[in-house]
């Protein structure tokens, strides 16, 4: 199956606060791209959720967004680094405030790049 994604994704772990409505949950990114993210945790909410994130940046800056999930595989926490592809991916939907740091962090080294399609 193709990959439908227009922009690059990288191998990065990022700390993310996100919710529904509060950033409450804690998970971690296992991808992520100037487009969208995949967020591993094992509480996962169902498509078409918009949420409400805040990624920590390794130099501590804090970047607002809100998405909406494109998919979600809920497992029991034990498996939640031994399952591929476990909790969600996210599409950005908008920045609140600026997004040009989360950009340039995706913009990283390309030794990072994710050649294999992530379903």
């Amino acid at each position: 199956m193709p990959d439908k994604r227009g922009k690059p994704r990288y191998r990065k772990r990022l700390r993310v606060l996100y919710g529904p409505e509060i950033p409450s949950k804690v998970g971690f990114t296992s991808n992520v791209s100037e487009t969208g993210l995949c967020i591993q945790n094992f509480v996962v909410y169902p498509p078409g959720t918009m949420l409400l994130m805040e990624a920590e940046l390794p130099d501590g800056e804090i970047v607002r967004m809100e998405g909406r999930v494109q998919w979600a595989r809920k497992v029991p926490p034990a498996l939640l680094r031994k399952v591929k592809y476990a909790g969600m991916g996210i599409r950005i939907v908008n920045f609140i405030g600026s997004g040009d740091p989360f950009v340039r962090y995706c913009q990283g080294s390309p030794d990072e790049f994710c050649p294999e399609p992530l379903s």
